[in-house]
C-alpha cells in the first residue's frame, strides 16, 4: 500500500554563467510545514557560500561556511571587497546576529522571533 501525503514537496535548481559564476539551491518539506535545504553561491572572483537550513517546530537554524571577506571572528562585519568585477560596495550592518557568529568556518544562526523595522 503507497500512502500519499499532501503538501509534501522538493525542488532545486543549479546554475552556472560562462564567466565562472554559480548559484543552486534545493528545499523538502512536509505536509507538518517542516522544511530543509540549502544554497549555495560562488562568485567569479572567488568568494563562495553556503547554508544549509532547517525550519521546523523548534525555529529556523542555519549553518553557514564562507570565505567571504569580513565574516572571520578578528576581522570587521563591514569589510570592504575590492573586485575588478563591481563597484564599491557599501558597508553592511548585520541587526540579527553579532558580527562573531558568522565565521570563515562554519556558525549556526538561529532566527529571532521578531525583527523590528528601523
Amino acid at each position: 500500500m503507497i500512502a500519499k501525503a499532501f503538501g509534501n514537496y522538493a525542488f532545486g535548481y543549479d546554475i552556472k554563467d560562462g564567466l565562472g559564476a554559480a548559484n543552486s539551491r534545493s528545499e523538502v518539506g512536509d505536509a507538518h510545514g517542516n522544511k530543509k535545504g540549502s544554497y549555495t553561491i560562488a562568485d567569479i572572483d572567488g568568494r563562495a557560500r553556503r547554508v544549509d537550513y532547517v525550519a521546523d517546530g523548534h525555529g529556523f537554524r542555519a549553518t553557514v561556511k564562507t570565505n567571504e571577506p569580513g565574516t572571520a571572528a578578528s576581522a570587521p562585519a563591514a569589510a570592504l571587497i575590492a573586485s575588478p568585477y563591481a563597484g564599491p560596495i557599501a558597508p553592511v550592518v548585520n541587526h540579527v546576529a553579532p558580527a562573531a557568529a558568522v565565521v570563515g568556518h562554519a556558525a549556526s544562526y538561529a532566527a529571532p522571533l521578531a525583527i523590528a523595522a528601523h
